[in-house]
């Protein structure tokens, strides 16, 4: 193994999942049991779940964005027969990942080589395997991957560090970036396409809907005439039309328009409602989804979802009110401010 195979970032080296002792208290994984982690990630909540199931449970993970996942936090070159380190953890490609690709179908699954040290999980990794795709297709995903009837599933909807301290994509107004905001290059629309060619009551309705900002119109007609000068394609051409519109205190107008962009190009919203019910069509009884959401309009959507269902008499809603971290989380791990977590049994 090259040394770049192992290499972690400062970001990665520091990742700390998020409520993970609220997640595993709900999920309640238990010996021989099949989970799936929907927002695989760096796999901190995986870890924790699979020393729970093993050796007789499985776990499947699922990712969109395969370019930095730390299940192959780096693509081996040919010489190392396709194996990538992650933390110790040795992964094999399939056999049509090219070196320094990221291309993996969903067909084209990552299992694991060799287990880790017993300190690790405890038990054989021989239960795990990753899929690179939406969770919005979770069901088919599943299918795909014989995870017909599962125990427990997780959503965990923040975005990574990774998008924005590295992706160089775009996603903070704080970089010089060009204006893309795709989780996963293979999708097609980007923020640039968003504030370029769409109507001007497009953009107010996703900046009113999606970033819930109350100058919506005032910025989308701004961006609507600047664009007849010149194309708006990067970060700061964004913000600069910003900067010319909103007055005072302007940081939150630009968390608001970039989360607006990020949520349209990646139909963040709608991948969630899809994600949801294919998982609650793939669940046991007795199963459990938990998910995590981290600003409103992502807590609605799990919150109606999972009413729904105790309406309709079909699941028993296990949180009455969202979970938030605790004072201690709060210290250690500022990411967890705004996360809320929310659980739900099948009957």
């Amino acid at each position: 193994m090259t040394n770049k195979l192992t290499k972690l970032t400062a970001n990665e080296a520091k990742h700390v999942p998020v409520l993970l002792k609220e997640v595993i208290e709900y999920l309640n994984p238990q010996s021989g049991e099949d989970f799936i982690d929907a927002t695989f990630g760096e796999g901190g909540h995986a870890k924790e779940i699979l020393k729970l199931i093993l050796p007789e449970g499985k776990l499947l993970g699922i990712d969109l964005d395969p370019v930095r996942s730390r299940a192959r936090n780096e693509i081996a070159s040919p010489k190392d027969h396709g194996v990538a380190t992650s933390n110790g953890i040795d992964f094999e490609f399939g056999p049509k990942l090219d070196s320094g690709s990221a291309n993996l179908k969903a067909s084209e699954p990552l299992v694991l080589r060799s287990p880790p040290k017993a300190d690790e999980v405890g038990l054989s990794w021989s239960g795990i395997e990753f899929r690179s795709g939406n969770f919005a297709d979770i069901a088919n995903i599943a299918a795909e991957s014989k995870f017909n009837s599962v125990d427990g599933v997780l959503f965990d909807f923040g975005f990574r560090s990774y998008h924005v301290d590295e992706s160089g994509r775009g996603f903070s107004y704080t970089k010089d970036e060009p204006l893309d905001m795709r989780y996963s290059l293979e999708s097609n629309l980007t923020a640039s396409d968003i504030v370029n060619t769409w109507t001007l009551n497009e953009l107010e309705n996703i900046f009113t809907e999606y970033g819930e900002e109350r100058d919506s119109k005032k910025i989308a007609k701004a961006i609507v005439e600047s664009r007849k000068e010149v194309k708006i394609l990067t970060t700061n051409d964004l913000t600069m039309i910003l900067d010319s519109v909103v007055s005072g205190y302007k940081v939150k107008t630009y968390s608001r328009i970039f989360q607006a962009l990020r949520i349209a190009v990646n139909s963040e919203l709608e991948n969630i409602k899809q994600g949801l019910e294919g998982a609650w069509n793939i669940l046991k009884p007795n199963g459990r989804i938990v998910a995590i959401s981290f600003h409103s309009l992502e807590d609605r959507i799990v919150k109606n979802f999972f009413n729904d269902k105790k309406q309709s008499g079909l699941g028993d809603v296990l949180t009455k009110k969202p979970v938030i971290a605790s004072e201690y989380e709060l210290k250690e791990n500022a990411r967890s401010r705004s996360a809320k977590l929310r659980a739900i049994k099948k009957i």
